[in-house]
């Protein structure tokens, strides 16, 4: 009961937040799409609600109370043109489905996640919100884990790999909890607080051994890809030398010998079971995608024809992201799901990028908690990128096209360039302003050669926001140059 009163607490407050600002009533969507309540305390339930569908409204109706604002500040992007050009395909796909009752199900729930992730792109203004949201998501995750960690260690269950999680089975379970583990990282090594750190990394740990008790091959790798990224990009590095010794450590001690033998069985796919009936259906989508190229045949309606060309039994899933999407709704329905997962991968590099730049160029900050921030800046972009590679690279061997987490990454990463520029330029207004009041200074002709050779170098690479150092024969003045594109 305690829980659902909590629910309704979070409902009452995400929706009036909402009224005023629709990023409270995201945050609430995104909370229960993640913490999926119908789900993890159905025993504490007196009747299933639709919890997210109920934030969603509440989302929509901020929306549409605060629409001149959103307006006002809105700048088209990639991102959401992609999601546009997305949901045609799939309604083009439904109109042409071989049974179209079941592709109007899916194409329902397909337009709620693409409408948030859309909506998504145009509320987030600022840093703070994609900060937030990424705190949300190893929260919920990591209390997930937590449920997952009690069931086993105080009643001998391991339900979640019996079960699953939600419409989820094991594999899914497993990849959802392992996107949590790159944003664990980010705040255990950037929180403000020591007490944050230790929690995030205590959040990590549970994490991970939740991970490992889905017995899931596929989210095993996809995780180790993650933190490989996320250790190979961190700075310094005998730091990420000795959190990757501890990662071992703990690996070590977390995983049992069954769990290893299933993980080192990844070896042996060519006497695997499991291994084989993706295969045989992969290569019934391929088959499927070779008739039926344009349009496919329809959401999620190629498994009533996996067995008819090749596959194991019966009603199998593709379990690949790429070929379950093409098989059901075409070609070009796939090449634009590809082509929005790779821009989200580009802005969010070139996003960090500039974060990075502005930290190395720019004049040092004189206060300690805005190098601070940036720091966890560059580390919250590091941990979108390594959870959506996370995903991709599990996404080839799992169908989870309405998994929310993904999207909400590609929501953002669309966002982020607008985002980095706007908090960046907070930042240096303070010091342009000094620097306009600071006395003029000699400059050397050896300063001179170094810092005109940085310029044109700087020029070479596009940036969003770019400090420019300018000289003249008699002092050194500073300037601050944006490039004309979006945002202005």
């Amino acid at each position: 009961m305690k829980q659902f009163i909590l629910l309704i607490l979070m409902v009452l407050v995400g929706s009036t937040g909402s009224l005023f600002n629709p990023f409270w009533g995201l945050m609430l969507y995104y909370t229960l799409s993640v913490l999926r309540p119908q789900d993890l305390w159905d025993w504490a339930m007196p009747e299933p609600w639709p919890w997210s569908r109920m934030a969603a409204g509440a989302v929509i109706v901020g929306v549409l109370l605060n629409l001149s604002d959103i307006w006002h500040k809105a700048r088209l992007g990639v991102i959401p043109v992609l999601l546009i050009c997305f949901g045609l395909a799939l309604t083009l796909s439904t109109i042409t489905a071989h049974n179209p009752t079941m592709s109007q199900y899916w194409l329902f729930e397909y337009a709620k996640v693409l409408l948030l992730a859309f909506i998504t792109y145009f509320v987030i203004h600022h840093f703070w919100h994609i900060r937030v949201l990424s705190a949300m998501i190893v929260v919920c995750l990591g209390y997930i884990a937590w449920e997952v960690n009690y069931n086993y260690l105080f009643d001998g269950r391991i339900d979640i790999f019996h079960h699953g999680f939600g419409d989820l089975d094991n594999n899914g379970a497993g990849l959802m909890l392992a996107m949590g583990l790159p944003f664990a990282y980010a705040f255990a090594v950037s929180a403000s607080r020591l007490w944050m750190r230790a929690i995030s990394a205590g959040l990590g740990l549970i994490i991970l051994h939740a991970v490992l008790m889905t017995y899931s091959r596929g989210a095993m790798l996809a995780s180790l890809v993650a933190l490989l990224w996320v250790l190979w990009h961190h700075r310094p590095r005998y730091q990420a030398a000795a959190i990757a010794l501890m990662l071992v450590i703990a690996v070590t001690l977390l995983a049992g010998p069954e769990i290893r033998d299933r993980f080192m069985s990844t070896a042996q796919f060519s006497r695997d079971y499991s291994a084989q009936s993706r295969m045989s259906s992969w290569g019934a989508a391929l088959e499927i995608v070779k008739e039926h190229p344009l349009t496919g045949v329809g959401i999620r309606n190629s498994n009533t024809y996996t067995h008819n060309y090749g596959a194991d039994h019966v009603g199998r899933t593709i379990h690949s992201q790429y070929l379950q999407i093409a098989a059901d709704s075409g070609i070009p329905a796939a090449m634009i799901y590809v082509a929005m997962l790779m821009t989200a991968l580009f802005l969010m590099m070139r996003s960090r990028s500039n974060v990075q730049r502005h930290i190395e160029e720019a004049p040092a900050l004189s206060d300690p908690a805005s190098d601070a921030q940036l720091y966890q800046m560059d580390k919250i972009i590091l941990a979108c990128q390594a959870s959506l590679i996370l995903f991709m690279f599990g996404g080839a061997f799992l169908s989870l096209e309405v998994f929310e987490t993904p999207w909400l990454i590609i929501a953002i990463a669309g966002a982020m360039p607008r985002t980095i520029r706007h908090d960046l330029e907070s930042r240096i207004a303070p010091l342009k302003l000094a620097d306009e009041d600071a006395p003029p200074s000699p400059a050397s002709p050896d300063n001179d050669t170094k810092r005109n050779r940085a310029k044109r170098n700087r020029a070479k690479r596009p940036s969003i926001l770019r400090w420019t150092p300018s000289l003249n024969a008699s002092a050194t003045t500073q300037s601050f140059s944006l490039p004309l594109g979006e945002g202005k």
